[in-house]
């Protein structure tokens, strides 16, 4: 099994979070440890691609931009 990079596991949080997610929910759909999630919504969070909503992560309009861009240059 190959490893994800960086990219491809910003672009699954991303697509997860886009209609609203917990912390629970990203953990499971995007296949991470709970350690792992955290480290990678806090980058999110810090580029503004992200924000928390009432312990509830949701895509910004600048995250949504950068999803379309990334899916256009996934492999």
């Amino acid at each position: 099994m190959e490893r994800r990079s960086k990219f491809d596991i910003v672009i699954v949080i991303l697509d997860v979070v886009s209609d609203g997610a917990t912390k629970t929910k990203i953990v499971y759909k995007a296949n991470l440890n709970f350690n792992l999630a955290t480290k990678y919504l806090d980058l999110l969070l810090e580029k503004g691609l992200v924000k928390i909503n009432s312990s509830r992560y949701e895509i910004t309009d600048e995250g949504k931009t950068f999803l379309e861009k990334a899916k256009e240059l996934q492999i």
